[in-house]
């Protein structure tokens, strides 16, 4: 309908100039008046189709965005019903687990109270041996109470009531440090009389000592510590032990008395 104008006056002219066509003006002026008053017409109707097709758009647009919250709902409501299914499945099973429970509960419970009972015992145990170690530590040499003194302090310090593995080391400990110097020759120098000496240890058994003018004796452990008793006769064969040991002279056999105790119930 836009551009559907008429020029009244030429389309008038025209007419008048052919006498052959006859058109009443009567026809003519309402169909002006009819194409001229359209117009606003033709507006609102291109606003009404506008809306109709931003309506239509939107509905679309609503119907998708529907249609993904309707699947994912579909999606967390199927979630939710197996998630249901497994909570009744637990909760029929939870009431014939109950013996099982019951048994284990039990179970555990026996097992705590015999491990509650060991270490008692292991603390009472460890409480004895202490003071048989403690006693036995008086019987080392000075060179294996210096290597052990870390350990008979802790062992000292500890005390029934208190966690029984600190004390078990203790004593592991000083058992271990015994055996390894009973296995060996221990070569050092101490002080004998206001004279500085050479002893040599027999491992925990005995040992002998000897400095440069004569002197020399043999030392053996007691309840109290060690006992050393001068015996220059052995002087000689003291030194030449030692003289071996620093490879200045060849190896060859050397007597030296020992003494053995024999403890009663040992």
């Amino acid at each position: 309908m836009d551009g559907a104008w008429f020029n009244f006056p030429d389309f008038f002219s025209s007419f008048q100039s052919q006498s052959s066509m006859k058109i009443p003006l009567l026809i003519l002026f309402p169909l002006g008046i009819m194409t001229h008053a359209t117009e606003p017409e033709v507006v609102v109707l291109r606003e009404t189709i506008a809306k109709v097709v931003d309506l239509k758009n939107q509905t679309s647009q609503e119907k998708n965005t529907w249609e993904l919250e309707k699947a994912s709902m579909a999606q967390l409501l199927d979630l939710h019903k197996k998630e249901l299914a497994l909570l009744n499945e637990e909760l029929a099973t939870s009431g014939q687990s109950t013996d099982g429970y019951d048994a284990k509960k039990k179970e555990a419970e026996s097992r705590i109270e015999f491990l509650k009972n060991s270490k008692s015992l292991v603390a009472d145990t460890i409480a004895l041996e202490k003071l048989t170690t403690l006693a036995l530590s008086k019987r080392f040499p000075a060179p294996l109470l210096k290597e052990a003194a870390a350990d008979i302090a802790k062992l000292k310090e500890w005390q029934q009531g208190e966690e029984p593995r600190q004390g078990l080391q203790a004593i592991l400990g000083i058992v271990a440090q015994a055996e390894q110097f009973n296995r060996r020759l221990t070569r050092v120098k101490e002080e004998r009389d206001g004279r500085q000496v050479e002893v040599l240890y027999l491992g925990l058994a005995t040992a002998y000592y000897a400095d440069r003018n004569g002197t020399a004796g043999i030392g053996t452990p007691g309840p109290d510590g060690w006992t050393w008793t001068e015996q220059n006769d052995v002087h000689d064969e003291v030194t030449l032990v030692l003289a071996q040991l620093d490879k200045k002279r060849p190896p060859e056999l050397v007597s030296l008395p020992v003494k053995i105790e024999v403890q009663s119930g040992q």
